[in-house]
């Protein structure tokens, strides 16, 4: 006769076994066949009538060799309009020393952050990009903003630093062009983590990096990965912001409410970059680039 015990050890797993498979089977089609999914949720953009600003706030973005000219024209344009606040740059391997030489002597802090210590278990081209879960680590501030470097500040967006953020949250526009109006009602496939603002801290970081692999990356990436992070709780820890401060250059063509004197940071998202000429069809903001 076998035990109950024994009986009851198999059953639970082979529940367990079944129940992973129909994860796995749910990730398959939701890559190969189902159109990424909408939420709808409760919130509203943020509105700026309430601030909090930060005692020791920054600027974060990173740089490899390829995104060098990136980060001196990010810099140049927030010189340009006025930014109070520095610039760190997280420089990772193939940063050369003349290059992060030439960073400093712009002004700009640099701390170096090797590959190894990243992790990506979905699409190892996107490793460099989890360089922005660091940003968690840089408790020196208390308040940062990550933002890519293929970004330009158009106009001063400082007030970005003063958003209140939720203790483990992060503030950040959504993954598709929206001016919002006071009533409108938050609703994204993806949220935008080109430009977002956080708190550091280290229990956050362990947070967040204890879920790489444990949570779905609809696009091999930080994005889609910080999105399964923040949806987990129907985003009551994100604080969404207009298209202004994240705006992607595709919106020149797919935006029909598209102005150009609306937008604070323009970002060049696809190829080729800008400071490889940039991509056909775009040279009005090209311009722009190479003008900064």
């Amino acid at each position: 006769m076998v035990p109950a015990v024994f009986l009851l050890v198999i059953s639970s797993a082979a529940a367990a076994l079944g129940l992973l498979a129909i994860r796995r089977l749910r990730r398959i089609r939701t890559r190969k066949n189902a159109p990424r999914r909408w939420y709808e949720t409760r919130h509203a953009f943020h509105d700026f009538g309430t601030i909090e600003p930060a005692n020791s706030a920054a600027w974060v973005t990173s740089c490899n060799s390829a995104y060098f000219e990136g980060v001196l024209k990010l810099h140049r344009s927030m010189r340009r309009v006025g930014s109070e606040h520095p610039l760190l740059c997280l420089c990772t391997d193939s940063t050369t020393e003349a290059q992060e030489r030439a960073l400093i002597d712009e002004g700009i802090t640099t701390k170096r952050v090797e590959l190894s210590a990243l992790e990506n278990p979905y699409k190892p081209k996107w490793l460099e990009a989890f360089v922005k879960l660091q940003c968690w680590t840089l408790t020196e501030h208390d308040k940062v903003c990550w933002i890519d470097s293929d970004t330009l500040q158009l106009r001063n967006a400082d007030e970005l630093l003063s958003v209140p953020v939720r203790p483990h949250g992060i503030a950040c526009a959504v993954d598709h062009e929206v001016f919002p109006e006071p009533s409108d009602r938050v609703r994204l496939r993806m949220i935008q983590t080109g430009v977002f603002v956080l708190r550091p801290s280290m229990e956050t970081y362990r947070m967040v990096t204890d879920q790489l692999g444990r949570l779905e990356s609809v696009d091999g990436s930080d994005q889609g990965f910080l999105t399964s992070y923040f949806a987990r709780s129907s985003f009551d820890e994100v604080r969404f912001l207009s298209s202004e401060y994240n705006y992607m250059k595709r919106g020149l063509k797919r935006d029909p409410r598209f102005e150009l004197s609306r937008i604070k940071i323009l970002h060049f998202v696809g190829n080729p970059k800008p400071w490889d000429g940039g991509e056909p069809g775009y040279e009005r903001l090209q311009r722009l680039w190479d003008l900064a």
